[in-house]
């Protein structure tokens, strides 16, 4: 494996080559410029919370504008995506592929969906990198997020191996927790506050910015992928899941090196429905209204070494709940309207038949059998 080396100009934050390139870019300045305005104590929670955010959105570019200058002059990579001021206007807003999202980012949609979102994306020969980059000290949630993009890269680019370039700021935690196909770049923190006000207010630089000429250098929409069905890929895990002959759910489908991948981009695969009836029958304490009164069942990747059966309810107002049992505690969690488990619970519900419900007979046996096999 090959691990690309920092450069002092990255390493240091350097701003002296790229800072008018900055001013060219999409920002959400709107909470942020409202909050100066009105003279808000910089010590005040919410500034804190809206000019770090701010602070990470410039950080980001900052180092993709590098990153475009890194490209050009390392000899092994082949070939480097653009984004931002540098994208091809018109080459946006497709139903599903890799594409420029509105807000310029990288992005992999199916169905106008985002599947994952990547700060940048370049190739070397044998290779593909995606770049992650935060300026918060805590790393878990970078880590795990890092799961899904990687196994999704996989099936897009099943020829080519998939690495990550992570870059964080200095006092990091958990550096050495990332797994070995990340390359890890720690840099200065960005403490320039007058410049940080200028792309507040902007303040711009009068320069023209010029689209780096290279043949490395190439839109989303010339990059060869194979395509990823979303929804199709859980229609097509639901109804083999439940096609054995003798068994009601086949768990052994589940252990395959494939279906690894697959919880690694969904985190959980739907298997059925039960009934109210039937679902109170094993939780009596059971108090929603579903819509329909069938509750959607999935196996679900709850960490690295444990997969369970979490249960999710749509109500008949319309809410997402997830519930789930463990260690004879139940955990009921509001899920965003707007948020995948939604769209994927509005597609599934559509699909479900009659035959793919379940008994409590059947969940009882299936916890009987558990499910630490991947």
């Amino acid at each position: 494996m090959h691990h690309f080396k920092i450069n002092d100009d990255i390493a240091q934050l350097n701003l002296e080559k790229i800072k008018h390139n900055l001013f060219h870019y999409t920002y959400t300045v709107k909470n942020i410029k409202n909050l100066m305005k009105r003279n808000e104590p910089e010590t005040s929670p919410s500034f804190i919370a809206s000019y770090t955010s701010f602070k990470g959105e410039i950080f980001e570019n900052i180092i993709y504008e590098h990153l475009v200058q890194y490209a050009a002059n390392e000899p092994l990579i082949t070939g480097f995506i653009l984004k931002g001021p540098y994208q091809q206007q018109t080459q946006k807003f497709y139903k599903s592929g890799l594409m420029i999202d509105s807000s310029s980012q990288i992005v992999y949609k199916s169905a106008y969906k985002d599947i994952s979102e990547f700060d940048a994306l370049f190739f070397t020969e044998d290779s593909l990198y995606f770049v992650e980059m935060s300026t918060s000290k805590k790393t878990e949630s970078l880590i795990k997020r890092l799961l899904k993009k990687q196994a999704l890269l996989k099936m897009l680019f099943p020829h080519l191996i998939i690495r990550a370039l992570i870059v964080l700021t200095e006092g990091s935690k958990g550096i050495s927790k990332f797994p070995s196909y990340c390359t890890v770049w720690i840099t200065k923190d960005l403490e320039d506050d007058e410049f940080v006000k200028h792309i507040i207010f902007d303040c711009r630089e009068k320069k023209h910015i010029f689209t780096p000429r290279n043949k490395k250098f190439i839109q989303t929409y010339k990059v060869k992928y194979e395509k990823f069905q979303y929804f199709q890929t859980l229609e097509y895990i639901l109804e083999k899941s439940r096609s054995h002959p003798r068994f009601k759910v086949d768990l052994n489908f589940f252990k395959s090196e494939q279906l690894g991948i697959y919880f690694d981009i969904f985190s959980k695969l739907y298997i059925g429905f039960m009934s109210e009836l039937e679902f109170i029958k094993l939780f009596p304490e059971y108090d929603l209204k579903a819509k329909d009164k069938r509750i959607i069942v999935t196996l679900e990747k709850i960490n690295t070494k444990l997969y369970d059966l979490v249960y999710y309810i749509k109500e008949n107002n319309g809410k997402l709940k997830r519930f789930y049992s463990a260690k004879n505690e139940i955990k009921i969690k509001d899920k965003e309207l707007d948020g995948f488990t939604n769209a994927e619970v509005r597609f599934i519900t559509k699909i479900l038949k009659n035959e793919h419900e379940l008994l409590s007979e059947d969940i009882k046996q299936l916890c009987k059998v558990g499910f630490k096999f991947v």
